[in-house]
């Protein structure tokens, strides 16, 4: 790759394009932007590790212990992060992109003829902004989109990891806010811009990056984007710009960040974002973390007596019940101590544990970023689904593991004799045609998931004498 396609590549994580070079005839041309930019999200999480790795000798990757500083990396949020974002990214092998096929619909069918656009222009962005501002203050307000978005904010972390915490329900709901702008511009457009505007909003994740001056009265910024993601009373519903925020600043729903000097005026005043949701979910569990909002709003649904209050529960804002406002009561947040910070949720695992958690979640993504990158071009659909399967049993499993779930082991035990007689099968039975490499690649595996059963097995039996 040379110099100016790497710059190229790097200015559409910033949004910096050329017209002519994002200006497309047909969907079909449209470069996969966001799979494209696979290696610049592995080199910002790891130019962010080594940045907290050096930074006051590393105490921003310590244990949190009630220190605002610390706790800005831990292996489990991250892989509950990656995790999510891949199973969002996999759910298309099974349900499809029922946004570009209603958007191609909208387009087809009912078009305004007289002032489509097909070409790169402002208009095009700007149509993009509003579809995704637009869905992003729905997503906050109105309960049962936020049951899909509050994965994103399901994160008491605020890294280049939570960036990739994406709700596999969203996908499947935001379309809706799209389907406007398919009356005036085509699918090609829509596609270059609802993957540049995600790819913007990537590196807006972190602390690492103070307040950026007089940007910050005009894009989304670090700064803002904390906010956004803070579960501070005063946090709650701001800073929803995507790439821009001027717009919140005019329609008032704009925060900025209670830093010392540069907003509040004395050190008393000022009040570090505490990220997260306002009811923390507490388990690294995928299953929960895409889908647990749903299990509030069947509870509240049961409870909440009235059919007009059962439509207003999934309709509402997620802070409403019988006798508050539409959105809630902002008196009703939890307040967050200064002196005494959240704890972050981080069960204690013995290192043994956490190696092999290592371990195996990187088996696991190596095998899911090939799927996703090429893997499934040449294979059967019903392969690519089993290894999504397989793929989301594996992190639920270590999932157990990392919530210190009495069971954990067991769980991870059998997954790991699963996949070793699979494995056997599949090498010794010749029931799959394999080159002299591939079975002996596929013996590693069996070989690796026999030890790792034993390495499980005997910690079983340690721990049950």
């Amino acid at each position: 790759m040379t110099a100016i396609k790497v710059a190229e590549s790097l200015g559409r994580m910033f949004y910096f394009v050329s017209p002519k070079a994002t200006t497309f005839n047909t969907e079909q041309e449209v470069p996969p932007y966001v799979s494209d930019a696979t290696p610049w999200f592995v080199f910002f999480v790891f130019a962010e590790l080594l940045y907290f790795t050096f930074k006051d000798k590393g105490r921003g990757l310590k244990r949190h212990d009630g220190q605002w500083s610390q706790g800005k990396y831990r292996m489990n949020d991250m892989i509950g992060s990656l995790g999510s974002g891949s199973i969002q990214q996999m759910s298309r092998f099974f349900l499809g992109s029922l946004q570009m096929v209603s958007y191609n619909y909208v387009w087809n069918h009912f078009r305004i003829q007289s002032i489509a656009f097909d070409t790169y222009n402002f208009w095009t962005w700007f149509g993009c902004f509003l579809s995704v501002g637009n869905f992003h203050r729905a997503a906050h307000e109105v309960n049962i989109f936020w049951a899909g978005h509050s994965v994103h904010h399901s994160s008491e972390y605020y890294n280049a990891t939570t960036a990739l915490r994406q709700s596999l329900v969203q996908t499947y709901t935001s379309f809706i806010f799209n389907l406007p702008l398919a009356l005036v511009f085509s699918p090609a457009m829509f596609a270059v811009h609802t993957q540049l505007n995600l790819l913007f909003q990537f590196w807006i994740h972190t602390e690492a990056v103070p307040r950026l001056g007089w940007l910050e009265y005009i894009i989304n910024t670090p700064s803002a984007h904390r906010v956004h993601h803070g579960r501070n009373p005063y946090c709650i519903d701001k800073n929803y710009g995507g790439t821009l925020i001027i717009f919140d600043r005019i329609f008032g729903t704009y925060a900025d960040e209670r830093i010392y000097p540069a907003v509040v005026a004395t050190k008393e005043e000022e009040e570090p974002v505490s990220f997260g949701l306002t009811h923390p979910i507490n388990t690294f569990d995928p299953v929960v973390i895409q889908l647990g909002h749903f299990q509030h709003i069947w509870n509240m649904l049961w409870i909440t007596p009235g059919l007009v209050n059962k439509f207003k529960v999934v309709f509402y804002g997620p802070g409403w019940h019988p006798g508050v406002p539409r959105t809630g009561l902002l008196s009703e947040i939890p307040d967050v101590d200064l002196k005494n910070p959240p704890k972050k949720y981080d069960p204690v695992l013995p290192t043994k544990f956490n190696y092999y958690i290592a371990f195996h979640f990187t088996i696991v993504t190596i095998v899911g970023s090939a799927l996703l990158a090429e893997g499934y071009k040449i294979l059967p659909m019903w392969q690519t689904q089993s290894i999504c399967i397989a793929f989301l049993v594996s992190l639920i499993s270590l999932a157990k593991m990392m919530d210190v779930k009495a069971y954990g082991l067991k769980v991870e035990l059998t997954r790991t004799l699963g996949i070793f007689f699979l494995a056997e099968f599949v090498a010794r039975s010749g029931y799959y045609e394999q080159t002299y490499w591939e079975r002996r690649g596929t013996l590693v595996v069996a070989d690796t998931f026999f030890v790792s059963s034993l390495f499980l097995g005997w910690n079983i039996y340690k721990l049950g004498s």
